[in-house]
């Protein structure tokens, strides 16, 4: 199994054809030398990758190149391509599209089948306005996850954030503030990043429902 470095750069000469050592090594912002190592781990792996030195030269991939069907199997495009189908149930990200674009690179008639399949007869009615996590207020709520930092919420003080739960009619924030809640996301009007961080164990989502 190739790194994931060496998966995107093959993924990368899959969209590209051809490219230098130069503009891989920017790309991945590796040295020319990381990139060098790569094409040869690729090649003797078996890829069909290979260099032309000289005026017009670069590194190649043959162009009737795919993935091997053993690398993903039909079953894994399936079910790839339907959590990412649940995914944009949830969260408006671009990335989501990327990742659809790299799996048609892999199999195009398979992953068109079944985005098909899936778009036509899998709904989920769950949450109609999907999150955009880039919003400031998810950016907050990020930091104060990461780096253990208290939170005033409209008001309220020494808010410790403890993760994201979907529900039927939204998007909520599992905090605990003398005692645990859960606080609508689209409801917050104010939401403060304190320099406070906080250390101590606190229950999970899972745990504190298994406790109820």
């Amino acid at each position: 199994m190739v790194k994931n470095r060496q998966l995107e750069l093959l993924v990368y000469l899959l969209q590209k054809k051809k490219s230098t050592y130069g503009q891989l090594a920017h790309h991945f912002e590796v040295s020319t030398k990381t990139i060098e190592r790569d094409i040869d781990r690729l090649s003797a792996s078996g890829i069909p990758v290979y260099c032309q030195q000289g005026v017009g030269g670069g590194v190649y991939l043959d162009e009737n190149y795919t993935f091997s069907t053993s690398f993903f199997t039909p079953e894994d495009i399936a079910h790839m391509i339907t959590a990412l189908h649940i995914a944009k149930t949830f969260t408006a990200n671009p990335q989501n599209e990327e990742i659809l674009k790299k799996l048609s690179l892999i199999s195009p008639q398979l992953t068109h089948l079944f985005q098909s399949n899936v778009e036509q007869y899998f709904h989920l009615d769950l949450y109609d306005a999907p999150a955009h996590f880039d919003q400031d207020v998810f950016l907050s709520i990020n930091q104060c996850l990461d780096f253990k930092q208290y939170a005033t919420v409209d008001g309220v003080e020494a808010v410790v954030c403890l993760g994201y739960v979907y529900k039927p009619d939204g998007l909520y924030l599992f905090a605990h503030a003398g005692d645990y809640r859960l606080i609508k996301i689209d409801d917050i009007v104010s939401f403060i990043v304190t320099d406070q961080v906080f250390d101590g164990s606190y229950l999970t989502y899972k745990e504190y429902g298994n406790e109820k």
